[in-house]
């Protein structure tokens, strides 16, 4: 398993297992662009992070694979 460090909304640092992402979104905030990360149908999760900085995070560990 891969995982990456992602930022929560609050600001602390949260741990994503790179294999159960399957989407990666985002949506307004308060003015703010926050990433959202699918990992099923059902069930997403709001990070702090913005899109460009998930998809960073996810070159960084899979080297662009």
């Amino acid at each position: 398993m891969q995982f990456i460090s992602m930022k929560s909304i609050n600001g602390e640092p949260i741990l994503v297992n790179l294999a159960a992402v399957r989407t990666v979104s985002s949506i307004d905030l308060a003015g703010i662009e926050v990433g959202v990360l699918g990992f099923d149908k059902s069930h997403e999760v709001v990070v702090g992070s913005t899109v460009a900085e998930v998809l960073e995070a996810i070159t960084a560990v899979t080297g662009g694979k």
